[in-house]
């Protein structure tokens, strides 16, 4: 079993390698890409409070994130006129190449994950890995309630 978690951090690394070229070309941190690609995927999800929720990453590093994008015109923030104390994240047309960029890395990323598995390996792989995640999630709230 702890082969599972050493290629966890391969694949990890595998990311942040491929990535940082696009990171580097526009100056931004993986988290702040991590936040236009949510943005891009999610367009109904796009508050703060959902990116910290669904891609796992602290407050403060979200919150860093968005000011730094806001600041440089790759996403504006706008109120709902229901929930006054909600911001909206939405992506710019100057993020455009960037997302468009990351995209091509995040297909040669899965490239090379996938590479040598038969289409029925790949798709027994997404059901074992939503699995995972939802056991992963159980036992989150399960161990948030247990903290209270």
């Amino acid at each position: 079993m702890n082969e599972v978690f050493e290629s966890l951090y391969v694949n990890r690394e595998l990311h942040a390698v491929l990535f940082d070229s696009v990171c580097k070309k526009y100056g931004l941190t993986l988290t702040e890409l991590h936040v236009l690609f949510f943005l891009k995927k999610n367009q109904e999800c796009n508050t703060a409070t959902d990116i910290v929720d669904n891609l796992k990453i602290t407050k403060s590093y979200v919150s860093a994130a968005v000011h730094v994008l806001e600041e440089r015109g790759y996403i504006e923030g706008c109120h709902e006129k229901q929930n006054r104390r909600s911001i909206h994240l939405h992506l710019c047309d100057k993020a455009d190449e960037i997302i468009g960029e990351s995209q091509k890395v995040q297909e040669e990323f899965l490239t090379a994950l996938v590479e040598g598995f038969s289409e029925e390996e790949i798709e027994n792989f997404k059901q074992y890995v939503q699995r995972m995640t939802e056991n992963t999630e159980k036992y989150l709230r399960g161990h948030m309630l247990n903290k209270k």
